[in-house]
């Protein structure tokens, strides 16, 4: 449903603010369309983007007014009237289904503890203790008994020679996958892997009727613990981000029983693990048991939406090439009991930060003269519950966002500190990378390798999506690098990450660098416009993983 929850005095306030951050100045002529891969900067932009522009949008999407913009919340709805706002200030056409909008199919879902059950061999097993069961995205309820069989990491990509499913036979059966992936993968790559709905999808697509993943200790950082911990908690999800719905039931055990999934096949499952650790490859084989699997699902709808401008192009010959330019609208809602001195994620930074600076650039590019490529600007819904409005935009487009091309992400820049290099996620993988690298460069800043793989930032925020429907995406984080001694070695980025990173003091208590800010928005703005510029069309590399 249309946001529709804001009086006349509030809508006055969001037109206010919108036209004081317009100084639009005369526009420059139209330039040549930039080359790819390192086109040349083109004429200087109509609306200067400044830290006091980035500031305004912050402080009013971070306000306690929106309670954390939690998808499907008032205060969510609140902010994409805002941005619907600022979107007609500078004349975008509408990019949804519904004028702005496109409305996500967001479901609240949880596990019924009453209808979880395993049993190996006929031998019942105890939920929370022995296993965990997920709800499910489709099926109130679901259940199956099969052959159990070890597929090692459940990986199917013989591109990289990886092929667990090859020479054995899951079809209606129970894949069995251990958590992990091999040692020797590029991280992007070894995250994209190590995701269990990658894996799940790999199961499903080689018949198999269900999956168990085993969390073995040193392999992943989500132990069965930690798992079970958070096992009670409603999820929200959505069909498109789910991707293997056709599985039955979905579960996940502790190393103790896993002993038991293999205590009847001649191996052992501390010998796998362990093998798993040194990195050695890991045999496939069936584990001469059988399986039941049973689980129960509660759920309720949830509206929400994606926010959609379009900045038409101007160039018939590529106006079916959009690039999508994305920055998550929603946080975390309420993320302590009320009772606590203050209970609301407010999200400044994650990604209030990202969004107002999409705003911004999204407003330069409007005040200049028309880009060859139709370019959208994208407010998405629910990422904070697993990417889900981009899932949904993914694999289901808009017509404003059919046949896209690339996606440039904008998800929290940590301004806290000045920064001297961005960490350039999927900059390698297609021919976004070398403009990329120019327009950071000419910042006076250069792009890093992801410094900590071990977090699988690629598989955590919204242009993953993009990367599986199959478009070329890039995501820039501002790095680990900087002129302050204080801030250098990733020391001013991690103080964030394990301090206000995700809870309520992640709001203007802290010293944000608005002026980093609008440093990290003219380098996005650069890009966004020689990509939507360029004589070549946005492209994988013929070499990348996600090519293929």
């Amino acid at each position: 449903m249309k946001p529709q929850l804001l009086v006349a005095c509030l809508s006055a306030v969001l037109l206010a603010s919108g036209c004081a951050t317009v100084p639009l100045g005369p526009q420059p002529s139209a330039a040549e369309p930039a080359q790819s891969p390192a086109p040349a900067v083109r004429s200087a932009p109509a609306h200067e983007i400044t830290p006091g522009a980035i500031e305004a949008h912050m402080r009013f999407l971070a306000d306690d007014l929106l309670n954390g913009r939690l998808a499907g919340d008032p205060g969510y709805d609140i902010a994409a009237l805002y941005l619907e706002t600022q979107y007609r200030l500078m004349g975008l056409a509408p990019g949804g289904d519904d004028g702005f909008y496109q409305q996500v199919p967001l479901q609240r879902m949880r596990a019924v503890p009453e209808g979880a059950a395993m049993s190996i061999e006929g031998e019942a097993l105890v939920a929370g203790e022995d296993f965990l069961v997920s709800a499910h995205a489709i099926h109130d309820e679901s259940a199956l008994e099969a052959e159990a069989v070890f597929v090692g990491y459940g990986i199917e990509a013989p591109s990289i020679g990886l092929s667990d499913f090859s020479g054995v036979d899951v079809e209606g059966r129970i894949a069995v996958v251990l958590y992990g992936a091999p040692g020797d993968l590029r991280s992007d790559v070894s995250a994209h892997l190590n995701s269990p709905r990658t894996r799940a999808r790999y199961a499903a697509e080689a018949g198999a009727a269900g999956v168990i993943f085993i969390p073995a200790e040193g392999l992943t950082r989500w132990t069965f613990e930690r798992m079970a911990r958070a096992s009670g908690r409603p999820r929200m999800t959505t069909e498109a981000a789910t991707n293997s719905s056709e599985l039955a039931v979905t579960a996940s055990v502790s190393e103790s029983t896993a002993e038991r999934l293999f205590a009847q096949s001649g191996q052992s499952f501390t010998d796998i693990v362990e093998a798993a650790r040194n990195g050695e490859a890991l045999e496939s084989f069936d584990l001469g048991v059988t399986v039941s699997l049973a689980q129960q699902t509660s759920r309720e709808p949830v509206e929400s939406a994606n926010v959609l401008g379009v900045l038409p192009g101007s160039d018939p010959s590529v106006s079916d090439e959009p690039i999508i330019v994305t920055a998550h609208l929603d946080h975390l809602g309420e993320c302590r009991l009320p009772e606590a001195e203050d209970s609301i994620c407010n999200g400044a930074l994650d990604n209030a930060s990202g969004t107002a600076i999409m705003i911004e650039t999204a407003r330069a590019m409007a005040a200049g003269p028309a880009p060859r490529r139709p370019v959208v600007f994208v407010a998405l819904a629910a990422e904070e519950q697993g990417l889900l409005g981009s899932a949904h935009l993914a694999f289901s487009p808009t017509a404003s966002t059919a046949g896209a091309v690339a996606n440039i992400n904008l998800d929290m820049p940590v301004i806290l500190y000045e920064f001297d290099d961005l960490l350039g996620f999927g900059s390698e993988h297609s021919n976004l990378g070398p403009i990329a690298e120019a327009a950071v460069a000419r910042a006076g800043a250069r792009l890093s390798p992801d410094p900590i793989p071990e977090q699988a930032l690629f598989t955590r925020s919204d242009h993953y999506s993009f990367v599986r429907a199959g478009v070329p995406a890039l995501f820039l984080m501002t790095g680990f690098s900087s002129p302050d001694e204080a801030d250098d070695e990733g020391q001013g980025f991690l103080r964030f990450l394990g301090g206000n990173y995700h809870t309520p003091t992640d709001d203007f208590t802290q010293t944000i660098r608005f002026d980093q800010g609008a440093k990290f928005a003219r380098i996005n703005l650069e890009i966004i416009d020689a990509i939507a510029n360029a004589e070549e069309t946005p492209s994988w590399n013929e070499d990348s993983f996600f090519a293929r």
